[in-house]
């Protein structure tokens, strides 16, 4: 069985807005694990 990946890429503009915490939070709620994160 092969493993899927998805890459999820954070805009500077949501980073401002400091919203990158209740994306995170959408993605995992939909079922998404996040393996990696870079800051």
């Amino acid at each position: 069985m092969a493993i899927q990946r998805t890459l999820s890429i954070i805009k500077p503009d949501a980073t401002k807005r400091d919203v990158t915490g209740k994306i995170n939070q959408m993605l995992e709620t939909s079922g998404l694990r996040i393996v990696l994160k870079k800051e």
